[in-house]
């Protein structure tokens, strides 16, 4: 039995074997964000527009229900961040991914409108719950001087697990069905399949305590009223932007490449995979970007190539010239996410996190929800190639929002 200092010795040489940004508590807590971005933003995500389609919805009604679960998530954002103090982030993350898990079951298993709608908003509000705490969370699993490298792991294990989800969600309904074209049935099933790996999704995230929580409980709450609300506000008013290009774009891809480009659910669903993999891949060279250019400076060039990608797509003719354009387009943007929620938590106290967690999703989301739901009447004005041109536009006003906001020393 090896003494305590050879112990020590072996495990410190173990987690040396680790690249930068991992070690066992960060490799359970992308266990379960493989399994989630698989079943939710893969297989349901593509799936859901096809099953709303097949049972007689029209554009405008789907682009409302796209929009209702960004209305649910704005409003339960600032109120998550305080009930996540209470409880924990782990045991929220938790609760929050069985509650994602049943309405995505119940929006398979219903027809009616009002109940898609109910279904919808409780989606979003547990899928709002969901993605405020998870940044606070996993800081805590690394040092601060892994964190980059972290959240850059976890972005290319979440952006391989939608694209496998992507490509599965294409090929589901005609495994189900057994038919070269699916039906609402097969719809139904797929998704319903997504709703039990979701639920499978929570058990890496158990073993995972919640180690220095509630310790920090009471300091958190106690810090409310110092709270250094126009930094905090200053910081997060890009995610509102960021919103608004996502909102215009991601719930709508497969439409646009469906009746753009004429393809079948199984082509689509390989596009919309190919998109996913760029996006994963591209974010790992962030700690390249950041040491020559900051956080900022790295985030605006990137913000400034994805708006001419997205002017590309919009004027691609050819498949395969919008297919590369879209991959470009969606992969520089999506460095967003992995450079600016370190970007955001590093420059505040850990006790503000939760609430600056809060703040960025309900500026998001509600950027999300104004764009989703004006995309019926953009779609009848603009059509899908005046909608990239315009998301074109906020994507440039992103990048340039975070060179202007953020704090000079990032």
């Amino acid at each position: 039995m090896p003494s305590a200092p050879v112990a020590a010795k072996n495990t410190a040489n173990s987690r040396r074997r680790l690249p930068p940004g991992l070690n066992r508590r960060v490799l359970l807590f992308l266990c379960h964000s493989l399994l989630f971005h698989i079943a939710l933003l893969g297989i349901a995500d593509i799936l859901l527009n096809f099953y709303l389609v097949s049972i007689g919805f029209d554009g405008q009604t789907i682009a409302l229900l796209q929009s209702l679960p960004r209305l649910s998530g704005f409003l339960i954002g600032l109120p998550i961040g305080l009930f996540a103090d209470r409880i924990g982030n782990r045991r929220l993350i938790v609760l929050s991914t069985a509650g994602i898990a049943l309405s995505v079951a119940a929006t398979a298993l219903t027809t009616s409108l009002p109940l898609l709608a109910l279904s919808r908003f409780a989606w979003g509000a547990c899928f709002g719950a969901n993605q405020v705490v998870k940044p606070p969370f996993m800081v805590t699993l690394t040092d601060r001087r892994e964190h980059t490298a972290q959240f850059s792991w976890h972005n290319l294990v979440s952006m391989l697990a939608v694209a496998m989800g992507s490509v599965l969600g294409g090929l589901l309904p005609m495994l189900l069905g057994g038919a070269a074209r699916a039906d609402a049935s097969t719809y139904r099933a797929s998704i319903t399949l997504a709703a039990l790996i979701l639920l499978l999704s929570v058990l890496p995230m158990l073993p995972l305590s919640g180690r220095g929580e509630k310790a920090r409980q009471h300091w958190r709450r106690g810090a409310w009223s110092s709270l250094p609300w126009r930094r905090l506000l200053r910081l997060t008013f890009p995610l509102f932007v960021f919103g608004i290009s996502g909102g215009l774009t991601f719930p709508f891809f497969n439409l646009f490449f469906r009746d753009v480009f004429a393809l079948g659910d199984s082509a689509v669903g390989a596009v919309i995979g190919l998109g996913w993999l760029v996006m994963g891949a591209v974010p790992l060279a962030n700690p390249l970007w950041q040491a020559h250019l900051g956080r900022a400076g790295a985030l605006f060039a990137l913000m400034l190539l994805s708006a001419l990608a997205f002017i590309g797509l919009g004027l691609a003719q050819a498949l395969a010239l919008a297919v590369v354009c879209y991959a470009l387009a969606i992969g520089a943007r999506n460095t967003m996410q992995p450079l600016f929620q370190p970007l955001l938590l590093d420059s505040l106290a850990e006790a503000h996190h939760n609430l600056a967690s809060s703040v960025g999703l309900a500026l998001w989301n509600m950027g999300w929800f104004g764009a989703t739901l004006g995309f019926g009447w953009l779609q009848l004005s603009l059509g899908y190639r005046g909608i990239m041109l315009l998301v074109a536009v906020f994507v440039l006003l992103n990048g340039l929002s975070i060179r202007l906001t953020a704090l000079r020393n990032d």
